[in-house]
């Protein structure tokens, strides 16, 4: 990242899992930003570990989902010399056990209902802090949004993203109105123009996401510009020719146009095309399954937009795809003001969550808690008694010699143990010993014959077994054949496999190894396809 700077850094990264860092807090600080905005963190509260919520040097603010699989989830880190007066989950206010300290929630209420807002706040996408400016009277304030994904194949998930983005515009247009300095940063999901997509289909501006981008900012002047004004326009004349059909125009309305309220458009400035109005290939995300990031063919998507009242404060925009640790990139922006840090951070700082002062006591402690308290008085009441003294058997008694057993021996003398026996018994015993020995080599040698007989014909028939067991285990472990060579490279083919719905869905098949890229690069995937079987 660049050297330290005058001025206000501030920096929006989709990290696609916060767990998959292996050092987080060292990833924060060399990212040498101010204000660190992340987005699917894909954590719940009861999965944030304190090490990473509380780093030194930072205060966190984050937001989780509501449902039961950790998704999404959104946090931002501030530096102490940038602590926020306020803070606040979700972007309806909906979440606050209070009135919004933050504000801009007026016409939210008006165009929503409680059961909606709700359900926009329940899947953690949204984090909004309010920053004091150094020598001012107005505030800053910054919204770190992850906006939902339209899923082709859900059109619930489609109206969701849509009323996200007209909750969006209502929350940030009037925060602007009431004076304040307002920049929204984040995985917007949507890639407003040509100039942002890696393959821009056509009718690619008539898209309700895309007439959003539209109508909330400002039109860039570019050479892309008037070409994307025009089909822009055009798109939203060929929708408003066809509301003309319809009694009710409200039926017909995009999901992001609101219908009780007036919310003005162009209000906001895209920060990377203000200071990079042509620059082509400019992506922050990339399908990595594909290996596209190695051929650059992507979108951008991750954006960070500032208000027109704004403007002028803000002095550079970059993309850091160089970047690496998630399919996005960050994106970073500096501006030319100092903020002055609150004495204390708000109530929804992570520093305040009880389970990390000690005053939340695990599930498990509380069991661990109580059998150690049981042991205890059973310790207590247990008490010894002693065993009568005439039970047991000393020392002293165990090696006394037994008194019954004093007899005939008691009066013998030393020198006849060692006195010599009969000759004639010596003999015998020699003789007898002899003979046993003869037997017992006999005996021995037949024994040793017969063992080499069975040891050999043992090791015969293992052998031919093992023989056989191998030349089965090499027919049923056969090496695989090697992948065969793409004909755009001669390289060799990875195997997939289909998964989207049909015919063909779980079958394998071969394809070039490289990342899918633009049709003239011939860096890219060959069109080359074979099936697996």
């Amino acid at each position: 990242m660049e050297a330290k700077e005058a001025g206000l850094r501030i920096l929006t990264w989709n990290i696609n899992g916060l767990r998959s860092f292996e050092d987080f807090a060292q990833t924060i600080r060399s990212l040498a930003a101010d204000i660190l905005c992340f987005q699917e963190t894909k954590v719940t509260r009861d999965m944030l570990p304190e090490p990473l919520a509380i780093i030194p040097g930072y205060t966190s603010y984050y937001t989780f989902t509501r449902n039961s699989t950790a998704y999404s989830g959104v946090a931002t880190y501030v530096r102490n010399s940038c602590t926020p007066i306020a803070a606040e989950d979700g972007i309806t206010g909906y979440l606050s056990k209070t009135e919004s300290t933050i504000g801009g929630t007026d016409l939210i209420n008006q165009e929503f209902t409680q059961e909606e807002m709700k359900s926009l706040d329940a899947e953690g996408r949204c984090v909004i802090t309010k920053h004091k400016i150094n020598n001012s009277n107005t505030c800053l304030v910054l919204i770190n949004v992850y906006c939902p994904r339209a899923d082709p194949e859900r059109e619930d998930r489609k109206s969701f993203k849509l009323q996200f983005y007209k909750a969006l515009d209502i929350r940030a247009n009037n925060l602007a109105e009431e004076g304040h300095c307002v920049i929204v940063l984040g995985d917007i999901n949507t890639s407003h123009r040509e100039l942002d997509h890696c393959d821009p289909y056509d009718e690619f501006p008539d898209h309700p996401g895309r007439r959003f981008l539209t109508h909330f900012l400002t039109q860039p002047h570019h050479k892309d510009a008037d070409a994307s004004q025009q089909s822009s326009q055009k798109s939203l004349q060929n929708k408003d020719m066809v509301d003309k059909d319809f009694d009710d125009q409200e039926e017909n309305l995009d999901g992001w146009e609101c219908e009780h309220v007036s919310i003005k458009s162009h209000q906001f400035h895209d920060a990377f095309r203000i200071f990079h109005r042509e620059r082509e290939h400019a992506f922050t995300c990339w399908n990595t399954k594909m290996n596209c990031r190695s051929t650059n063919y992507g979108t951008r998507i991750d954006y960070i937009f500032v208000s027109d009242n704004f403007k002028e404060k803000l002095s550079s925009c970059d993309i850091h795809p160089d970047i690496l640790g998630s399919d996005h990139c960050p994106v970073s922006g500096r501006l030319d003001l100092n903020l002055e840090p609150a004495l204390k951070p708000p109530p929804s700082c992570t520093k305040f969550y009880p389970e990390f002062q000690g005053r939340q006591l695990n599930i498990k402690d509380m069991f661990k808690t109580a059998v150690a308290a049981k042991n205890n008085s059973t310790t207590t009441t247990v008490t010894t008694q002693k065993r009568p003294h005439n039970n047991l058997t000393t020392a002293k008694d165990a090696l006394q010699p037994n008194k019954k057993q004093k007899g005939a021996n008691s009066g013998a003398k030393i020198t006849a143990f060692f006195a010599p026996k009969k000759t004639q018994d010596v003999n015998i015993n020699i003789e007898c010993s002899v003979k046993e020995n003869q037997i017992l080599k006999n005996t021995n040698e037949e024994l040793l014959m017969v063992e080499k007989t069975t040891i050999s014909e043992t090791v015969a028939s293992v052998k031919k077994v093992s023989e056989g067991n191998k030349e089965a285990w090499s027919k049923l472990f056969k090496p695989p054949k090697p992948n065969p060579l793409c004909s755009g490279h001669q390289e060799e083919c990875v195997k997939r496999r289909v998964t989207k719905k049909g015919a063909n869905q779980g079958r394998e098949f071969f394809c070039c190894a490289r990342g899918e890229g633009r049709a003239d690069d011939p860096q890219a995937r060959c069109n080359f396809f074979k099936w697996a079987k």
